[in-house]
């Protein structure tokens, strides 16, 4: 079973609200970790909030609609998509592939569950 940040769920439901999505989300801690910025990030002004909120924008530009109506989904498999993070101390970009799957928490409420997929070298 994969781990959810639960400290930071309310906030991240906020954000998902705010883009518009209509499911609940949950992010692995895996890639919470690797969203955060580094402490020389952080003081150049990177925030953990903004990129969970750019990847809610890039999830929601991602799902397509449901036909019955305005709400919208994924397929069974999930979706994969690449997103740039800035890495420190030296400036550099790194491409990190999330991936987004519709799941059904312990209450039987659809949620999505975002986690990094991580490369096995």
């Amino acid at each position: 079973m994969i781990k959810t940040s639960i400290e930071e769920s309310d906030d991240v439901n906020a954000l998902a609200e705010a883009a518009g999505l209509s499911y609940p989300i949950s992010i692995s801690n895996e890639l919470s970790e690797l969203l955060k910025p580094s402490a020389f990030l952080a003081e150049l002004g990177i925030q953990h909030e903004v990129r969970i909120n750019s990847i809610l924008n890039i999830l929601k530009a991602s799902l397509y609609p449901v036909l019955s109506g305005s709400k919208e989904t994924m397929p069974e498999s999930g979706i994969i998509f690449p997103v740039p993070l800035v890495k420190g101390p030296y400036i550099r970009e790194e491409m990190v592939s999330i991936k987004a799957e519709l799941m059904t928490d312990d209450g039987g409420k659809l949620k999505i569950l975002l986690t990094a997929v991580l490369d096995s070298e």
